[in-house]
């Protein structure tokens, strides 16, 4: 063989091992792209995508006809606004992408019933993540109707049950409770159920809030969700030694931490992450955007503001003024429906709810104080729902948090806020003008906002409510004198003694660490008289020297009140041990209608007897 055949050969060799190398990396290829095209992030990028192209395309290159064309650019207005609302807590606004998303699936991808378990191996139970079997155990609960999804799910599979370890007792759920949890409530989902499971889930990668998009948005069971709170912000050398030692070399990162409050409970959802901190800070700048201008800065640092749904208020950190980025939901609506009944019903619930229900009757000053999340806002809706239809009720908020006009309808309702121009003491001037008969004041926050209660219980209004974070009544008292400059001055008493006078009744609510929520007390702030008699008479040397010890007393005393505790809460009962007294009882005879006089002073005297009865 001759040298041109010798290279004939190799060319014609080499050839054909570059035509067989094409043909089956044609075929690699196109198996490759065929497994791509149905990931979660291929559909969330081609998803991404298709949206862009309807809310960036120029209107005017379109060779439409008018009708079309407008019928394009009233889509064009509808998906941009509900791009920008549906990570804000407006529900219609997520309907609306969320349909685009099945859309997309349905006619663009192309889903069907062969290829849908691609995406999400429905199919195949073992191939499950703890996430996607989450997801479908909210989504029964969802398609059945029930929007107490989290909460329908523990009574199923007990997952909010206490767990203990070495260091103490928690509540946690982790990936195998989930398995289990999913093995006891396992049901067949049809083709359309797949496919509104999957709409979610890209929905929630995209625009939505992620994995607690539906946590959020649409469960009514939970008390809040929030985000980043556990977990380390960088691989810090310092904790390097103890985690040798240990043999912990992997920890948790901040981004991948969820808890929630059900049932005053707080739960570690271990198996949900929000996958990097990319994602979490998207989260956070959308929960922040509702009502504001611009967006949260590194200078600015933290926001407290609300969802456009209005029932959740939203508080968002961020570096540099938090260590990382953390979120936290607390949800007010879930509360609208409550009765007084349905949050107290220990042994005994009768005292504390007769009580409240009186002191509301009877146009009292109440303060529900406690610590945060101990239901101070939840019993306060509940009261409200006490007050006669014929009463006027206005609320005066930092921020909204009541929504009082969404839980009572029915009555003469209006909620108010104050704002640059429009500060706390001319808001309060226009309510002098707003036939207020009852002002629910939120929360008494800041000594700021103590000055604007004691002007408003002066300004004549009937009765207030509002809540605090007051650990005693004795510190209530003290909170507001010394808001009113009390301290360190001459008019120590005379401030002293005018508060006690306007504030009648301290409920104080406390949650335990297993969530249980109760009313610790109710204690009543009682005025000395200051021109108080002698008990003693004028007759005898004895008695005059017993009067003149009864007013040195009186000259040497601290306070200008004393309290007194009407209800306790003591071994998990309630107890009445005090009747109100009798200037606090004239107050609720003169404001209740004739007919219900005598039931009060049956209440107030019978009861004690009966509850003293029962000790």
């Amino acid at each position: 063989m001759n040298l041109i055949d010798i290279i004939l050969s190799i060319l014609l060799l080499t050839g054909l091992a570059v035509f067989i190398y094409y043909i089956f990396k044609a075929k690699v290829d196109y198996d490759d792209n065929s497994e791509m095209i149905y990931s979660i992030d291929y559909i969330c990028d081609r998803f991404k995508k298709i949206i862009n192209d309807i809310i960036n395309v120029d209107m005017n290159i379109l060779n439409f006809n008018k009708k079309d064309l407008e019928n394009r650019r009233a889509l064009k207005r509808s998906l941009s606004n509900a791009i920008r609302m549906c990570s804000q807590g407006d529900i219609n606004s997520k309907i609306i992408v969320l349909s685009r998303a099945k859309y997309t699936l349905l006619n663009i991808i192309k889903i069907n019933e062969d290829t849908i378990n691609k995406i999400i191996p429905f199919h195949e139970v073992e191939q499950l993540t703890a996430k996607d079997k989450f997801e479908i155990m909210l989504y029964r609960q969802k398609r059945s109707g029930n929007l107490r999804m989290f909460q329908k799910i523990c009574e199923i599979t007990k997952l909010d049950r206490l767990h203990q370890d070495s260091d103490g007792y928690y509540y946690s759920i982790c990936d195998e409770d989930i398995h289990k949890a999913y093995d006891m409530m396992q049901d067949e989902l049809t083709f359309d159920d797949k496919l509104n499971i999957i709409a979610q889930r890209i929905y929630e990668e995209t625009y939505g809030l992620s994995v607690v998009d539906l946590l959020i948005m649409e469960d009514i069971s939970l008390d809040s969700i929030s985000g980043g709170v556990s977990g380390i912000t960088s691989n810090n050398l310092i904790y390097m030694e103890d985690d040798i030692q240990s043999g912990s070399y992997i920890k948790s990162q901040t981004h991948e931490s969820i808890w929630v409050i059900y049932k005053g409970k707080p739960i570690h959802l271990k198996f949900l992450s929000f996958e990097s901190e990319s994602v979490i800070r998207r989260i956070c700048k959308n929960l922040a955007e509702y009502g504001r201008v611009g967006h949260l800065t590194s200078a600015e640092g933290g926001i407290k503001t609300h969802l456009a749904d209005g029932g959740s208020r939203v508080t968002v950190f961020r570096p540099n003024n938090a260590s990382q980025w953390a979120f936290f939901v607390r949800k007010f609506a879930n509360t609208a429906s409550l009765k007084l009944n349905d949050l107290i019903n220990d042994q005994g619930s009768y005292y504390p709810i007769e009580v409240i229900k009186w002191a509301i009757h009877g146009c009292v000053n109440l303060f529900f104080s406690g610590d945060q999340n101990s239901g101070k806002t939840t019993y306060t809706r509940a009261a409200v729902k006490e007050i006669d239809k014929r009463q006027a009720i206005r609320t005066l908020e930092a921020d909204f948090e009541l929504y009082l006009n969404d839980a009572y309808s029915d009555k003469n309702i209006l909620a108010t806020r104050p704002s640059e121009r429009l500060p706390f003491p001319k808001l309060i001037e226009l309510l002098k003008s707003s036939e207020a008969h009852t002002i629910l004041f939120g929360e008494t926050a800041s000594l700021e906002h103590a000055k604007h209660l004691i002007n408003l219980l002066l300004a004549g209004t009937k009765r207030v409510i509002t809540t605090g974070h007051w650990p005693t009544t004795d510190e209530l008292i003290s909170y507001f004198v010394h808001a009113l400059g009390g301290y360190g001055s001459w008019g120590l008493d005379n401030i002293q003694s005018m508060v006690a006078r306007l504030i009648h009744l301290d409920v104080h609510c406390v949650k335990k660490n297993d969530g249980h929520r109760h009313i610790d007390r109710i204690t009543e702030i009682i005025p000395y008289d200051r021109e108080e008699r002698s008990p003693y008479g004028e007759q005898g040397v004895n008695r005059h020297l017993e009067e003149i010890s009864h007013y040195l007393k009186l000259l040497t005393r601290e306070k200008t009140y004393y309290i007194r505790d009407i209800v306790i809460y003591e071994d998990g009962a309630y107890r009445m041990i005090n009747p109100i007294s009798e200037g606090l009882s004239k107050l609720i005879l003169r404001n209740l209608p004739p007919d219900k006089r005598q039931s009060f002073l049956d209440f107030n005297s019978n009861t004690l007897l009966i509850g003293r009865m029962e000790v």
